[in-house]
């Protein structure tokens, strides 16, 4: 019978769509991250939340008890007291994002692995954005996740529901600040480790980004222009901003906002032309 008068059935199968490629970026590199000095170092980090935890307990139920009274008079469960959990995570915050994040970008320009990402169907954003969730992973482990938890724990604990009346709004601060951090944070760590080239350089242009403009803000306190160029402080004022707290710097807070962001289109920007140049032109 010629091919022509032959009759195909049609396919009545079910097809199944292929995993995001940014989903297995960044799966594949939690699960290569997920090593001995990240699990101290996360185990170090929930030291803080092991005693904003005990502090809650104390002051929710054991708050009648007299010979507590001094201290609990002092302790204030209130917005402050989940931005101040926050700004006392920046340390753990700075070393996740090293070790999670100094490789990220860097080993794949070493090893000539970015040739073979972008010879397949792998765009730009989803190699970023996979590569971003990574850090974000890590970053959120020391700082959102405990905070929801004090937060959550903080309301469980409580009588009424008094407290999450007044300061339900908190959620969406440790939300925002978090995010915001780690959008800029995780940002310039990307784009130093496609400048850098290596890990190692990487996380020393890290630290130095990080530590050095504060140092001189410290060091000259009288020119309140230097809170632009420190990260702590950009972070500092905007967490105080979002929790409603006075600003600890003598600059807008709002200003500070927009700095942040700018910082981390920059950054977007510096990795989108290290990046660029390596992608298979097809």
């Amino acid at each position: 019978m010629p091919v022509y008068e032959e009759i195909y059935r049609p396919w009545s199968g079910r097809l199944v769509p292929k995993p995001k490629t940014w989903w297995i970026i960044a799966r594949t590199g939690i699960q290569l991250r997920w090593k001995r000095a990240m699990m101290l170092l996360i185990l170090l980090a929930s030291v803080p939340f092991a005693i904003r935890a005990g502090q809650i307990y104390v002051a929710t139920r054991l708050a009648d008890r007299p010979q507590l009274a001094e201290f609990i008079e002092e302790l204030q469960i209130d917005a402050g007291f989940f931005a101040e959990f926050l700004r006392g995570q920046a340390f753990f915050v700075m070393i996740v994002i090293i070790l999670a994040g100094a490789g990220l970008i860097a080993d794949d320009r070493r090893f000539r692995a970015l040739s073979i990402y972008f010879s397949k169907p792998v765009r730009f954003w989803e190699y970023a954005l996979g590569k971003f969730l990574i850090i974000g992973f890590y970053g959120g482990l020391v700082t959102l996740v405990p905070g929801l938890l004090l937060f959550s724990m903080r309301v469980l604990l409580s009588q009424d529901a008094s407290f999450l009346g007044d300061y339900y709004w908190v959620i969406f601060s440790m939300l925002g600040q978090v995010c915001l951090s780690l959008l800029v944070l995780g940002g310039i760590m990307l784009a130093l480790s496609a400048a850098a080239g290596r890990a190692r350089s990487a996380a020393i242009l890290f630290f130095a980004v990080l530590l050095v403009p504060d140092l001189f803000r410290q060091i000259l306190p009288g020119i309140s222009g230097l809170g632009y160029f420190s990260l702590q402080a950009l972070i500092g004022q905007v967490t105080a901003l979002l929790f409603g707290q006075d600003l600890p710097y003598d600059f807008s807070g709002w200003l500070g906002l927009a700095v942040l962001l700018c910082i981390a289109g920059l950054s977007l920007l510096l990795l989108r032309m290290k990046v660029r140049p390596t992608e298979v032109v097809r």
